[in-house]
């Protein structure tokens, strides 16, 4: 838990963190074989910096293949690639979106290097500085909570409050006790609200998101959980919804029911996967290939036994499309799997992440599919009927 003195450290920590953004259209981003081999953008004539994986994610977001992008560079061909860029914007400009489409370039407020770029405009975004005083009025107004933690990369933010308060559930097992509360979730363009609790017996916290199912008759989660501004009217809606929220001790709808269904269901290879793709992607040490395959045997050993099945049976699971891996039973359950990408997600271990908190909303969503489109195998035993 973070106690008071030990948040007003971590303000200005957050605040001196909180990323630098600049709202552009394509027409102003020039790409060249040089600044793609030396790592660096022009906007309106400035030159930029650029993180690695910059041009990729900028590939993606004018839909161009990312795989052919990667090969464009990892082969050294980035004149193909500058062109490909260049082609694309021509394009754009003719059918008139090049200078309508809103972009955002993300930079780090210390050395100023651009380290992503997404769509959209940043006026649902708010400050740090506007969170951090949110998180002191919602502790001073709430005695019973805590903040859990707190924490910013690339401008992806989570402030986890939690009820002191446990609860728990003995028909799904004797551990398994929780506390529950809120996030506040920021990406570099919103602000939003989801559902997050926290597992007792290992402190694991996990961000769940019930989409637009009902928490009571008052709040719809899908319609209510944006905080846009700091106007009157959008923080009183605002701490009206935690009030709420308060009198159902956060609790979700059907969580029991959810807990149990998976604790009961085995984890499919494409669930493996998806958790898997989450680790790959926040990993820090990701060139390193006994890293990687250390933390697969020791949380996700599932993944690679299923991959050894699948070849002795003769068949390429990664040929497989998503709805064959979909179909195919892994020895973990869903229960397991969520566990240890949350643990991962809360706790010091020996493998360093860029993002913990990506790791904890995954958790949460595979979750939260036991109550909207149902986990891949949920239903699985009706075929015995």
């Amino acid at each position: 838990m973070i106690d008071t003195q030990e948040f007003s450290r971590l303000k200005t920590q957050l605040v001196n963190s909180d990323v630098i953004t600049k709202q552009i259209t394509l027409d102003k981003i020039d790409v060249t074989e040089d600044g793609i081999k030396t790592g660096y953008i022009k906007v309106d004539g400035s030159v930029l910096s650029v993180g690695p994986g910059f041009f990729q994610k900028m590939a993606k977001l004018i839909n161009v293949n990312t795989k052919l992008a990667s090969s464009f560079i990892k082969n050294d061909d980035q004149a193909l690639y500058a062109i490909l860029i260049k082609a694309i914007k021509q394009y754009k400009t003719i059918k008139g979106s090049a200078s309508m489409d809103k972009y955002l370039l993300i930079a780090d407020p210390i050395n100023h290097q651009v380290l992503d770029i997404v769509k959209g405009k940043a006026s649902g975004r708010l400050s740090m500085s506007s969170i951090c005083d949110i998180t002191e009025k919602i502790l001073n107004d709430n005695s019973h909570m805590s903040l859990e933690s707190a924490g910013i990369h690339r401008g992806n933010a989570s402030f986890n409050f939690i009820n002191n308060n446990a609860i728990a559930f003995p028909d799904a097992g004797p551990d398994e006790e929780f506390k529950f509360g809120f996030s506040i979730n920021t990406t570099p363009t919103t602000t939003n609200m989801s559902l997050y609790n926290q597992r007792l017996v290992c402190t694991n916290g996990m961000t769940v998101n019930m989409g637009s199912g009902q928490i009571s008759n008052q709040v719809n989660i899908a319609n209510s959980f944006s905080l846009r501004s700091l106007n009157t009217g959008n923080l009183e809606r605002f701490f009206n919804q935690i009030k709420t929220l308060n009198a159902t001790g956060f609790v979700p709808p059907s969580f029991r029911e959810a807990l149990i269904s998976t604790q009961d269901t085995r984890a499919s290879f494409a669930e493996i996967e998806n958790a898997v793709g989450t680790i790959m992607n926040q990993m820090q040490d990701t060139d390193n290939p006994k890293s990687y395959k250390k933390l697969l045997d020791s949380y996700f050993p599932a993944f690679r036994h299923t991959v050894e099945r699948a070849g002795k049976a003769g068949l390429d699971i990664y040929g497989m499309n998503q709805n064959q891996k979909s179909n195919i039973k892994t020895q973990m359950s869903i229960w397991d799997v969520i566990n240890n990408l949350t643990f991962l997600g809360s706790n010091n271990s020996e493998f360093e992440f860029l993002n913990k908190q990506a790791l904890k909303t995954t958790g949460g969503q595979l979750f939260n599919k036991t109550l909207t489109t149902g986990l891949d195998l949920q239903y699985s035993k009706l075929q015995l009927i």
